[in-house]
């Protein structure tokens, strides 16, 4: 797939900023790329900052269980990953950040890069 976006490292921390026009399961595939990328850098913190992607769907429950399942396979327990989104992506009881949880995945989902990058901090 070609380059959309950036996979920077800024503070010690991996941050990859997708954007362009993407499908749920593009998006979901290279925010899997990015991780797996971390992990096999022994980056243990990763930022995703996807607020300049658009097009994507709203992420059913299945679709959050999905993507979970994935981004905890290849973070394999040594990848925190701060998803920041637009609002309507963030379920109103966090059930992808739960799935994440009993996956083994460190993971949490913001509207500001700000308190992602906090909750990071004071996570890895």
């Amino acid at each position: 797939m070609e380059s959309r976006g950036s996979f920077e490292m800024h503070d010690g921390v991996a941050v990859f900023r997708p954007i362009g026009e993407h499908t749920l399961v593009e998006i979901v595939d290279r925010v899997k790329d990015a991780i797996a990328r971390c992990r096999d850098q022994n980056q243990r913190g990763l930022l995703v900052t996807a607020r300049g992607v658009y097009g994507v769907s709203v992420p059913t429950l299945i679709d959050r269980f999905l993507a979970m399942e994935d981004w905890a396979d290849a973070a394999d327990g040594m990848v925190v990953v701060a998803l920041v989104v637009h609002p309507q992506y963030i379920h109103p009881r966090k059930f992808g950040v739960k799935v994440a949880a009993d996956l083994g995945l460190t993971a949490d989902v913001f509207t500001s890069e700000v308190n992602a990058r906090a909750w990071l901090a004071s996570t890895i």
